[in-house]
């Protein structure tokens, strides 16, 4: 196995490859409760043995753990899972990893929420700040949506995600465009969890458009009350179903037997 290492490393590009392999393989097992909180992961020669990597390759993923918030590491205590309270969940690296795993019902809601006090503020400024290019590309993301079969889910989500960042980004603020992959997740996760994907779709493509023509008719506050409306209606599925979700987690398990 030491021969493969070595032989591997031999490609310039190889170190940052092992490196974000194991990153992304341990940060998804901890995120999917593999490694729950509290747990210690296995050692490092353990985990240098599952992967067939270098101790340096090894230190250097639990380094970048650490500084997301995921793990803590003590001299002979090991590493650490830590409390999510301590994750950095909108790191683009974590986000990236929570769309391979479930979705957290919890912090999809939060997400949800995030949007409700953001995007009506960005719409806002889009009606204000729009140029035509921008125009065009959010009515490009809008007929995307239109078209968009509703038994492919990755489409539909590809088109609505495109609406939503193309706002931000027609806001002309730096901070709204820049949390066009925040956003993203959002939906992504959204349409992962929701049991009635295709009515919320349907539901909000009126809305979406009523959103679109605001910003053309340089309607500021019509386009925020407009988005404000369109994701309360977005949300509405996803909502319940986390609330289902919650009630079935704090239900005991019924016996065997039991009606």
């Amino acid at each position: 196995m030491a021969e493969s290492v070595t032989e591997f490393s031999r490609s310039p590009s190889a170190p940052t490859f092992v490196r974000e392999r194991v990153l992304a393989t341990l940060g998804q097992r901890i995120l999917s409760s593999h490694y729950p909180p509290g747990s210690t992961l296995p050692t490092e020669a353990q985990l240098c043995a599952e992967f067939g990597v270098s101790r340096t390759a090894m230190r250097e993923a639990i380094k970048m753990l650490a500084a997301k918030g995921l793990v803590v590491s003590r001299q002979r205590a090991g590493t650490r899972v830590q409390d999510a309270a301590s994750w950095n969940r909108l790191d683009t690296d974590v986000l990236t990893w929570m769309s391979n795993v479930e979705p957290d019902p919890e912090f999809v809601a939060g997400l949800i929420e995030v949007r409700q006090a953001l995007e009506p503020a960005a719409a806002r400024l889009a009606a204000i700040r729009a140029t035509s290019r921008d125009l065009a590309l959010i009515e490009q993301a809008y007929e995307a949506m239109c078209a968009a079969p509703l038994d492919d889910l990755a489409a539909c989500a590809e088109a609505d995600v495109g609406f939503h960042v193309r706002i931000l980004q027609a806001s002309h603020n730096p901070v709204f465009a820049g949390l066009g992959n925040l956003i993203g997740q959002a939906l992504s996760n959204s349409f992962r969890l929701t049991t009635s994907v295709s009515q919320s779709y349907v539901a909000t493509l009126t809305a979406h458009g009523d959103v679109l023509e605001a910003i053309r008719l340089r309607q500021p506050d019509v386009a925020s009350e407009r988005m404000r409306a369109l994701i309360d209606i977005a949300s509405t599925d996803l909502i319940r179903h986390v609330e289902l979700m919650r009630r079935a987690a704090s239900e005991p398990p019924k016996r065997a037997g039991a009606k």
